[in-house]
C-alpha cells in the first residue's frame, strides 16, 4: 500500500503538478520581464539581440532556481530510510525531460532544422501538459521555448527535491538509475546543442524568432540601425500628426504594384 501512495503521488507529481507549477511561475516571470523590457523601453535604450538574450537568460535562470527551492520544500527533510524512495523519484521527475528532448532532437532533424516545419506529431502530444508554453511559443515565434522549459523544469525540480539526499551518489538500484538518466540527458543535451549550432550555420543571419528585429529599425531609439541623412530633408513635420504603421502604410504602395503589374480580364470583380 504504501509503495502504491508514493508511486501515484510521484506520477502525479511528474505529469500534472510540475507543468502546472513551471507554467505558473513561468506566466509571473514573464510578466516581470514585460516590465524590464519595459523600464528599458522609457529608459530609450535599444534593446538589442544581446540585452535580449541576457534577459531570457535572467528569466530562465530566475525560473530555474525558484522550481529547485520548489522541488525542495516539497521533498521537507528526508529520513535516511527515504532516500531510495527520493531516488526512484528522481527517475519518475526526469523521464519527461528525457522523452521531450529525445522528441526535439528527432522531430528538428526529421523538419531540416527548421521550425515551421516541424508541425504537430508526437511531439505535440508529448507537450499536451505544457499546452500553455506550446501555444506560447507558437505565437510568440520563441520555438526554443518547447525544448529549454519542459526539461529545464523538470531538472530543477529533480535536482531540488533530491537535494537532501544527494549523498551518497550511488549504492542502489534507485541511485543507478537517476544517475543513469542524468548522464543520459547530458549526452542527449550536447546533441541538442549541437543541432543548434547547426541550425545557426543554415540560417545566418536569422535569429531564434525568425522575423526582423524592428527595434534596431525605430527612429526614435538610441543606437539604432537607420542610416542617417546626409542632409537637411525636404519634408519636415513641425507638429505630432497622426501616422499609419507597418502593413496599414505600406498598403497603397502594394495595390499600386498591383494593379500596375497585373493584368486583370475585363470581367474581373473585386
Amino acid at each position: 500500500m504504501q509503495n502504491r501512495k508514493w508511486i501515484l503521488t510521484s506520477l502525479v507529481m511528474t505529469f500534472f503538478g510540475i507543468p502546472i507549477l513551471a507554467q505558473f511561475l513561468a506566466a509571473v516571470i514573464a510578466m516581470l520581464g514585460v516590465g524590464l523590457a519595459g523600464i528599458i523601453e522609457v529608459c530609450n535604450i535599444l534593446i538589442t539581440p544581446t540585452i535580449y538574450l541576457l534577459l531570457n537568460i535572467f528569466m530562465l535562470a530566475l525560473g530555474a532556481l525558484m522550481l529547485f527551492f520548489s522541488g525542495r520544500v516539497w521533498a521537507g527533510d528526508s529520513a535516511p530510510e527515504k532516500r531510495e524512495i527520493a531516488a526512484w523519484r528522481q527517475c519518475f521527475f526526469l523521464l519527461p525531460a528525457l522523452l521531450t528532448l529525445i522528441g526535439w532532437i528527432i522531430a528538428l532533424h526529421l523538419a531540416d532544422y527548421q521550425f515551421r516545419q516541424m508541425g504537430a506529431g508526437w511531439l505535440a502530444d508529448l507537450m499536451l501538459p505544457w499546452l500553455g508554453v506550446l501555444l506560447a511559443s507558437l505565437v510568440g515565434g520563441e520555438y526554443w521555448w518547447l525544448v529549454i522549459i519542459p526539461v529545464g523544469a523538470h531538472i530543477s525540480f529533480s535536482l531540488g527535491y533530491g537535494w537532501p539526499t544527494r549523498y551518497p551518489l550511488t549504492g542502489t538500484s534507485g541511485l543507478r538509475c537517476r544517475n543513469s538518466h542524468l548522464f543520459i540527458l547530458l549526452m542527449l543535451g550536447f546533441v541538442a546543442g549541437y543541432q543548434a549550432y547547426l541550425y545557426k550555420q543554415l540560417n545566418p543571419g536569422v535569429g531564434v524568432r525568425e522575423n526582423i528585429d524592428t527595434w534596431a529599425w525605430r527612429p526614435d531609439k538610441l543606437n539604432n540601425q537607420l542610416t542617417p541623412l546626409r542632409g537637411k530633408p525636404q519634408i519636415q513635420f513641425t507638429q505630432n500628426w497622426p501616422r499609419l504603421d507597418g502593413a496599414t502604410a505600406a498598403y497603397p504602395i502594394y495595390a499600386s504594384a498591383f494593379y500596375a503589374l497585373s493584368v486583370l480580364p475585363e470581367d474581373f470583380h473585386e
